[in-house]
């Protein structure tokens, strides 16, 4: 049984394959240190800011 919480963390493409080994250095090469909101909506998000702590200061980049 699959569910989701407001507690997961959504992470970039950049940021997921940087986990493995050999890769750690894309977390450099990730964009989605914001959201960007849907145009004309009311709080919608367009695509969700990266979860990583990379992006967090003491983190990887």
């Amino acid at each position: 049984m699959s569910t989701t919480t407001a507690d997961e963390v959504t992470l970039s493409a950049e940021c997921t394959l940087a986990q493995r080994p050999e890769y750690e250095d894309l977390h450099r090469e990730c964009r989605q240190i914001t959201d960007v909101p849907l145009p004309h909506s009311n709080g919608l998000l367009l695509i969700k800011r990266c979860g990583c702590g990379c992006h967090w200061s003491g983190g990887a980049s």
